[in-house]
C-alpha cells in the first residue's frame, strides 16, 4: 500500500496542535519547511539566509561511523548530491517529537525510496537496479536553532535496523508527486520574534530556486 505522504510528519503536526509557545512554534514550522522542501528536491530554500546560519555543521552518527560535512559549500553538494541520485523522497512513521528553546528531539522510523543502481553501487545486494526499493531505519536527530529560527546544526543518529525492500510500482512515492503534494503543505519561514506569517495552507509559499 501506497504511503500517503502527506502525512510524513504526523508527530510534528501533532506537537504543533498542542504547543502554544511562539518561539517552539516557530521552530516547528521551520522544521516542516525545511523537511518539505528537502524531500521536494528544492533544497536553496533550506540554506536561505533566513533558514540557515552562514556556517552549519551537520554530523550523521552510523554504525559504519561519523562523518561530518562543515560549512554552507558542503551542505550545498550535500543536498544536490540527492537530487542528482534521485533518492530526496522521504517519510517517517513510529514518530516521536519534542521541542525547547535552542531546537528539536526527535526519533522515528525513516522510509527513503533509492534506485537500485545506487544501492548496488553502494555494495548492497540488489537484485534489479531498474528497480526502486525502500530504505528503512530508526533515526534520531537534534537541530539546534539560532535566535532568529535558523537551523545552526544536524546531528543525525542512525540505527542498526537498517532493512532494504524492493517495492512495487503502485507503491512509489516519486518526486513529481511529493511536490505536488507537498508544497501546498509547506509555510513560509517563521522569524523567531515575530509574528506567525501569513499563510492558507494549499497555497504555495514562495521559496527560492537558487
Amino acid at each position: 500500500m501506497k504511503f500517503d505522504i502527506t502525512k510524513r510528519l504526523a508527530e510534528v503536526d501533532e506537537c504543533i496542535a498542542r504547543t502554544e509557545n511562539p518561539r517552539h512554534l516557530a521552530i516547528l514550522n521551520n522544521y516542516v519547511r525545511h523537511a518539505n522542501l528537502e524531500v521536494c528536491g528544492y533544497w536553496h530554500g533550506i540554506v536561505a539566509p533566513d533558514m540557515m546560519v552562514e556556517h552549519p555543521v551537520y554530523r550523521f552518527h552510523a554504525p559504519q561511523g561519523l562523518r561530518v560535512i562543515d560549512g554552507m559549500q558542503a551542505v550545498r553538494d550535500e543536498y544536490q548530491s540527492y537530487l542528482d541520485q534521485q533518492n530526496t523522497v522521504i517519510y517517517h512513521t513510529d514518530g516521536h517529537v519534542a521541542v525547547k528553546d535552542d531546537g528539536f528531539l526527535t526519533e522515528y522510523v525513516t522510509h527513503r525510496f533509492w534506485p537500485g543502481w545506487l544501492l548496488r553501487k553502494l555494495g548492497d545486494d540488489i537484485d534489479d537496479p531498474n528497480a526502486v526499493y525502500l530504505v528503512s531505519n530508526t533515526q534520531a536527530m537534534w537541530w539546534p536553532y539560532d535566535e532568529r529560527g535558523r537551523l545552526r546544526e544536524e546531528r543525525v543518529y542512525r540505527g542498526a535496523d537498517r532493512t532494504i525492500k524492493k517495492c512495487e510500482p503502485d507503491e512509489i512515492i516519486t518526486l513529481d508527486e511529493a511536490r505536488e503534494k507537498l508544497m501546498p503543505l509547506t509555510p513560509p519561514v517563521w522569524v523567531i520574534g515575530q509574528p506567525k506569517p501569513d499563510w492558507t495552507p494549499g497555497t504555495i509559499a514562495p521559496y527560492p530556486m537558487s
